[in-house]
């Protein structure tokens, strides 16, 4: 739920699905040709360069498609647990995690039972921001 404080901020409130946080990544400005070491086949060393790349690919293929097979299989097992969490978390087993960001900024994090009462406490902390209050103040951070 997005929300416009009394100062202007936008500040999202929202449960998070799963017990971890997604990471952003941050990847350099790279500018140019991704593959501007091929540019010199022109000659000997280039065609060299380039059956020397055709042999490794060719031995390692194997050992790539493996690591790809058991990848996805990580990927598979991912998706058959999320479901797992998020009914563990409607019939009270595990709590829900309640975060308040602003952009990139930590706000503050709740950890609430059920999914009528973390709704019911993700309205509260929404209205509060928008009365211009801090409903994590005097609150330890879990």
């Amino acid at each position: 739920m997005l929300v416009s404080a009394l100062d202007g901020r936008g500040i999202n409130v929202e449960r998070r699905w799963l017990p971890w946080r997604l990471r952003k990544r941050q990847f350099d400005d790279v500018t140019g040709d991704p593959f501007m070491f091929l540019d010199g086949a022109d000659d000997a060393a280039g065609v060299a360069v380039g059956c020397v790349l055709g042999i490794v690919f060719f031995l390692f293929g194997g050992l790539i498609l493996t690591l790809a097979v058991f990848a996805s299989e990580a990927l598979l097992l991912l998706l058959l647990l999320v479901p797992l969490v998020a009914a563990a978390r409607m019939f009270w087993v595990l709590p829900w995690i309640i975060e308040a960001r602003n952009g990139d900024i930590l706000l503050g994090i709740e950890k609430v039972r059920g999914w009528r009462d973390s709704g019911q406490r993700l309205r509260e902390i929404a209205e509060a921001y928008q009365r211009g209050q801090d409903p994590f103040l005097g609150r330890p951070v879990p």
